[in-house]
Parts: C-alpha cells; sequence; structure tokens
C-alpha cells in the first residue's frame, strides 16, 4: 500500500535538499505522492514537478503560510492551487518582503546583545545551501560557526524562537485571509500541525474550527511527525465531526532536522495515499 507526505520544505525556504533531491527521497521510500510545501513562496513547485515526473511520483501544488493567531503565530497549508494566479504570489512577495525586515531586525538585536554578525554572512550562508531565502535556520548556522552557540537548537531556545532574546514576530496574515487567499487561487486551505498551536484562553481548536469551516477550511493536518497515536486519533475524529479532509506530513526539513525523515517522520509516520486522492479529488 503506497503511502503519501504531503508537508516538505526545501531550500527554496528553510530546508537543505532540493526539491529534486525530496523527488528522489521519496521515491526510494516508495511514496505514491507529495507536496512540496516551503515556506511562503512556491518557487520550487517546477523543479518539483519535472523530478515527480521523471520518476514516477505525484506531485501535489502546496506552500505554508504564517498566520497571526491570537498574538501568536500559527500555519496555514495550501493545496492544488494555481501557482500562477497574481493575487497569490503579490500577497506571497509582501510576506517575502516582510521576511527581509525581520531578518535585518533580528541582525539589530543580536548586534546589541554584542554579537559580531553580519547579515551578509547570514546571507552567505544561505546562499552556500542554495537557499532562496534566509531563514533563522542560516542564521543558527553562523552563530555556531562563530562560538556564540554550540549547537542548533541553543540558538533557537535561547535567541531565535519565540521568547528568545532576539526574537522578531514574522510578519502574517489573519488565518481568515489566509484561507481566502488560497481559495481564490482555487486551492485548498488546510490547517497546519494543529498540536502546536498556542491558544488564547477562551479559544480551543473546536471555536478555531468553527470560525475557519465558514471562511472555507478544506482540511486538517491530523498525521504528523510530533502527533502520538491518540493525539492523531483525537484530530482524526475531529476532522469527521467537521467534515474536513485529512492530511499528513513529516515537516521534512533535511539537516536543519536531522531526525525527521522524508515519509516516515521520526519513524512511526505513515500518511494514507488515501489522503491525497481525496485531497486532489476535492480540488476537481
Amino acid at each position: 500500500m503506497p503511502y503519501c507526505d504531503l508537508q516538505l520544505h526545501s531550500t527554496h525556504s528553510d530546508g537543505t535538499d532540493s526539491p529534486r533531491r525530496i523527488v528522489e527521497l521519496a521515491h526510494a521510500e516508495g511514496l505514491g505522492a507529495i507536496a512540496l510545501t516551503d515556506h511562503d513562496t512556491t518557487t520550487g513547485q517546477a523543479e518539483m514537478r519535472a523530478a515527480g515526473a521523471e520518476l514516477g511520483v505525484q506531485i501535489i501544488s502546496g506552500v505554508e503560510i504564517t498566520c497571526e493567531f491570537g498574538g501568536k503565530s500559527m500555519d496555514m497549508l495550501g493545496y492544488c492551487f494555481d501557482s500562477g494566479a497574481e493575487e497569490l504570489q503579490a500577497r506571497l512577495t509582501v510576506i517575502q518582503e516582510g521576511r527581509l525586515a525581520r531578518n535585518l531586525e533580528i541582525i539589530g538585536k543580536l548586534n546589541a546583545l554584542g554579537f559580531d554578525i553580519t547579515y551578509q554572512e547570514v546571507a552567505a550562508e544561505a546562499d552556500k545551501a542554495d537557499g532562496k531565502i534566509v531563514g533563522r535556520p542560516h542564521f543558527a548556522t553562523v552563530m555556531i560557526r562563530k562560538g556564540i552557540v554550540l549547537e542548533r537548537q541553543e540558538a533557537f531556545d535561547s535567541y531565535l524562537a519565540e521568547g528568545g532574546a532576539a526574537y522578531v514576530q514574522k510578519l502574517a496574515v489573519s488565518p481568515q485571509e489566509c484561507v481566502q487567499m488560497l481559495r481564490s487561487a482555487g486551492g485548498l486551505a488546510v490547517l497546519a500541525h494543529p498540536k502546536l498551536i498556542r491558544f488564547p484562553k477562551d479559544i480551543g481548536i473546536r471555536e478555531l474550527l468553527t470560525a475557519l469551516k465558514a471562511e472555507g477550511l478544506a482540511g486538517l493536518e491530523c498525521y504528523y511527525s510530533l502527533h502520538s497515536e491518540e493525539e492523531t486519533e483525537f484530530y482524526l475524529n475531529l476532522a469527521r465531526e467537521f467534515d474536513l479532509l485529512v492530511t499528513g506530513g513529516s515537516d521534512y526539513h533535511g539537516g536543519t532536522r536531522p531526525e525527521v525523515s522524508v515519509g516516515t517522520g521520526m519513524g512511526n509516520l505513515r500518511v494514507p495515499m488515501e489522503c491525497a486522492e481525496r485531497l486532489v479529488a476535492a480540488a476537481q
């Protein structure tokens, strides 16, 4: 029985593998379908499709967009959209421009803390990895090389992640706006890794799903590398309760998260091929 992996990240955002390399790994794993869901960009889709056609792996268009919810960040996955849709690409460009401003602000905070690090060094690290977007993993790599931290997790925990000394909130849209922009491009919006969402005290997962379903939310990511069996079953029941499509993915990033593998996550992930089939059918 073939499986799929519907959350993968490449060098076009904050992953360390090219889209082609990801397809090769998926093919070796025997996956039937995959989706490249780089952060706020669709630039890797053409390479992904070319490799998929060559190796016989079905490619589903994908993207992951950061939303602002209750003053915190949460993520929305988009699938089966028209990558050339002007409105979607214009909005993604605005978000990418906000990423540059954020990166410069992170540099300013690190400098204020007494660390000798420049944006040029971080951008060069992204270029070295063939990265198209400069992200926090590239900051972490430079910080390790300069002896600011000993390992990547320390860089995030102490400085780059929310609550860290150099953290800067990413420019984000509302979840409702995100659903609408994906729908306007002919796509399907899926709430990503619900376990990681930090809910305000007065709002829970059911309230959020109710609000987003009214806007056109299509699915819920129930299978995920960090979900336990009990959590997976809980989210599957929620998807049934709200009549949502079920999706799942490893959230593969390559070398920045070496414990996560394409198709199998942390060793116990298997996303049924039926998830990909129903996703594609719903978009037609």
